[in-house]
């Protein structure tokens, strides 16, 4: 679906409180298909019974088996970062994937190593600048070093990669995560197709810039709405 499609599955598993996996991203078709994932997760809510606790318990016992502690209390409320050591968190982040059906986002630096990172790409340049010539040959040299530094640097920290992302701090986001696999954590009021449609809808309008009425559920992505 493009990059416009990742950003409109963003915005529907957000809307609904649902998880769509890549496996299922890549084959909606339609604004119908997407439509109907979303109103089957729906459905899904009314007809499965506690599925917080039943997908925590399978999260937490994952987390047991890394630290090899087979009666560890775990709550939902608990912090990745504090339960696990950067290299269970890595093992963690590892297996994770077996229960969100998908790969989560990676795993980022320490703020401090961020913080240090952007300062000398960005520091390293202004200070050669203000002491060398400004000749054109001079600003393209800089600035190329300026690119290559950085990327050296990224590559180089990617070992130290240990932090949780945003919206997976604690195992009680993780487990909402999963959950959005069977059910929608936030279904609308009214569950039935327009509905579901209308919201899905809007969402696709917003996101794509395109006029309404060619938004129809038959629409097909990237043939009919232009992602590429």
């Amino acid at each position: 679906m493009g990059l416009d499609g990742v950003e409109i599955v963003m915005e529907i598993e957000d809307e609904f409180g649902i998880t769509i996996p890549d496996s299922e991203a890549a084959g909606l078709r339609t604004v119908g298909d997407l439509t109907a994932l979303c109103l089957a997760r729906i459905r899904a809510t009314k007809a499965m019974r506690c599925p917080s606790l039943q997908c925590f318990l399978a999260l937490r016992t994952l987390v047991r088996e890394i630290r090899s502690e087979p009666h560890l209390k775990l709550r939902p409320s608990d912090r990745v970062d504090a339960c696990l050591q950067a290299i269970d968190r890595k093992r963690f982040w590892r297996r994770l994937p077996e229960l969100l059906k998908t790969s989560p986002p990676a795993l980022r630096r320490p703020a401090w190593l961020r913080r240090t990172l952007v300062a000398v790409v960005l520091v390293a340049p202004i200070l050669l600048i203000s002491v060398l010539p400004l000749a054109p040959e001079t600003l393209v040299l800089i600035c190329f070093g300026a690119v290559a530094n950085g990327v050296a640097l990224f590559l180089l920290t990617m070992r130290f990669r240990s932090r949780t992302p945003k919206g997976y701090a604690t195992f009680g986001d993780i487990t909402k995560r999963i959950v959005g696999l069977e059910i929608a954590m936030n279904p609308p009021a009214e569950a039935d197709y327009e509905s579901v449609f209308s919201i899905v809808k809007r969402v696709v309008v917003e996101q794509l810039d395109v006029k309404s009425d060619v938004v129809t559920p038959s629409a097909r992505f990237v043939e009919d709405l232009g992602i590429g």
